[in-house]
């Protein structure tokens, strides 16, 4: 009857304590994420010599963003935030062949913004969650080196609203204030405005002004994300 009634008391005592364990809260929240981003849609053309709207996949093939999140749970469901991203773009060698035949060519994008996740089962070791937001996205393309007997240094870059975020995911609860689990991320945005810096072949290339025959673009990622609950 002694070990009937221990056996019982275990049991119960470790429920409690595993529902305790995983109980989110609210507070301060920090996070990180990597992953993959594929871009979709197009990029704008620049000046009249160059006005046709070609894709951004055209530039930028892929890219390999690090996002940062500060924000506050309100409560175990809802997160309310702001995020920083630094993402490393792979030129399109395939589309600009200077950039085989010498020249050094790169590309990196800075987004930042805030977004509202909704945790859908906060108190469970596996919390699916959605997400919306905003943004402001700043793409940076560099080239330098020599290429068919021309040398160029200079930089191109595109600035525009993200207009829209949608984001899911799901939290793998490690510890009670530790969360790890894959997301997906979808942003939507048009690039509004160019600027050039630098030479090429002796000219230079400093100017700037609005992106014409403009049209949305989008980048799709996948990754990791991580979220510690102080």
């Amino acid at each position: 009857m002694v070990r009937h009634s221990f056996a019982i008391g275990l049991v119960l005592g470790l429920t409690c304590a595993s529902s305790t364990v995983f109980a989110a809260d609210s507070g301060l929240a920090l996070g990180a994420r990597v992953g993959y981003a594929i871009p979709m849609g197009k990029l704008g053309g620049t000046t009249a010599a160059n006005a046709s709207n070609h894709d951004l996949a055209d530039n930028v093939s892929g890219m390999v963003p690090l996002w940062f999140d500060v924000g506050y749970r309100i409560n175990p469901a809802i997160y309310l935030g702001g995020f920083f991203q630094y993402g490393f773009g792979s030129f399109n060698k395939d589309k600009n062949p200077a950039c085989s035949q010498g020249l050094s060519c790169s590309a990196h994008d800075i987004a930042f913004g805030a977004n509202l996740h909704y945790h859908i089962l906060p108190d469970a070791t596996f919390d699916p969650w959605l997400g919306a937001g905003l943004g402001y996205e700043i793409l940076t393309e560099n080239i330098s080196g020599t290429a068919f007997g021309q040398n160029a240094d200079g930089s191109s870059t595109f600035k525009g609203l993200q207009f829209l975020l949608l984001e899911a995911g799901g939290d793998f609860r490690a510890t009670p204030d530790l969360a790890i689990g894959p997301f997906l991320n979808f942003a939507l945005g048009q690039y509004s405005t160019w600027s050039n810096e630098g030479t090429a072949a002796g000219i230079s290339l400093n100017q700037s002004g609005d992106v014409t025959d403009s049209g949305t673009h989008e980048w799709l990622t996948l990754g990791i994300r991580g979220q510690y609950n102080l």
